[in-house]
C-alpha cells in the first residue's frame, strides 16, 4: 500500500513539474527559442550521426507552430550549416505555413532534397508537389555525385508517396514522367532509380518505356557498376524481342 501511494504521489509530482515547465516555456518570447534553436541547430549538425530530437533539447512550450516558424526563419542565413539542419529538422516540424518557403528552395542543390521531403510530409501528392520534383530533379547540372545521389533517394521516396496516395491517375502519370525523365539524365544511381521505377508501375519492368531510358543513360555511365546495370538491363529488354515490348 506505501509503493502505492508513493507511485500516485509521484505521478502527480511529475505532473506538476510537466505543467511547470509548459508554463515557463510559453512565457518565453520568441527571440528566446530562437537562441535556443541556433544553438541546437549549429551544435548538432544534420551531417552529423545520433542527433538528438529537438523538442527535447529547445524550450519551446510545446508550440510546434512556433518551432516550425523560427526554424524556417533560422534557414535564411547564408551559413550552409545551419541551412541544412534546419532544413533536416523542418522535415520533422514543417506545417503548411512554411511552404512557400520550402518551395523556394526546391532548386538549391544542398537542401532540395529536404525540401521536397517535408512538401510531401506536408501536402502530399499535388500538382504543386508533382512540379517541385520535377523541378528538383530536372535541375541536374554542376551538382555532385552526393546531391545526384540524394536526388534518387528522393525520387525513390517520390514514387513511394505516390503509391500510397489518393492522387488521381493523370497526376500520378505525371510523377512518373518526371522521374523517368531524370533516369534517363543521370550518370549515377541508375539501379536506384530503375528499381523504384520498377516497384511503383509493374507494367514498367518489360516496357520501350524502360528501353528508352536505360538507352539514354548508358552514355552517362561513370562507374563500372552502373554501366554494366544499365547494359544488363538493355540486354534483357531487346531480348524479349525489342518489337514485342508494350509502350
Amino acid at each position: 500500500m506505501r509503493a502505492i501511494i508513493c507511485l500516485k504521489m509521484s505521478m502527480a509530482l511529475s505532473c506538476v513539474l510537466a505543467v511547470s515547465v509548459t508554463c515557463l516555456g510559453e512565457t518565453l518570447t520568441d527571440d528566446e527559442v530562437r537562441q535556443d534553436v541556433q544553438k541546437f541547430l549549429t551544435t548538432y549538425y544534420c551531417g552529423n550521426y545520433g542527433i538528438p530530437v529537438l523538442t527535447k533539447e529547445v524550450r519551446f512550450g510545446g508550440d510546434t507552430n512556433r518551432l516550425a516558424r523560427i526554424l524556417a526563419e533560422c534557414a535564411q542565413t547564408n551559413d550552409e550549416r545551419v541551412v541544412e539542419s534546419a532544413l533536416e529538422q523542418l522535415v520533422k516540424y514543417g506545417t503548411f505555413e512554411q511552404l512557400p518557403f520550402l518551395y523556394s528552395c526546391v532548386t538549391n542543390s544542398n537542401i532540395g532534397d529536404k525540401a521536397i521531403k517535408s512538401i510531401l510530409r506536408i501536402e502530399g501528392i499535388t500538382s504543386n508537389s508533382v512540379a517541385a520534383v520535377r523541378s528538383y530533379l530536372s535541375f541536374t547540372n554542376a551538382i555532385t555525385r552526393q546531391q545526384a545521389y540524394d536526388r534518387a533517394i528522393a525520387s525513390r521516396q517520390f514514387l513511394g508517396a505516390m503509391q500510397n496516395s489518393a492522387a488521381s491517375t493523370e497526376l500520378k502519370a505525371a510523377g512518373f514522367r518526371a522521374v523517368r525523365a531524370f533516369a534517363a539524365d543521370i550518370n549515377t544511381s541508375n539501379s536506384v532509380v530503375d528499381e523504384a521505377l520498377i516497384a511503383a508501375d509493374d507494367t514498367y519492368r518489360y516496357s520501350k518505356r524502360r528501353l528508352a531510358v536505360m538507352r539514354a543513360a548508358y552514355p552517362r555511365c561513370f562507374n563500372e557498376y552502373q554501366t554494366n546495370y544499365v547494359t544488363n538491363a538493355i540486354n534483357e529488354l531487346v531480348a524479349y524481342p525489342e518489337a514485342n515490348l508494350p509502350d
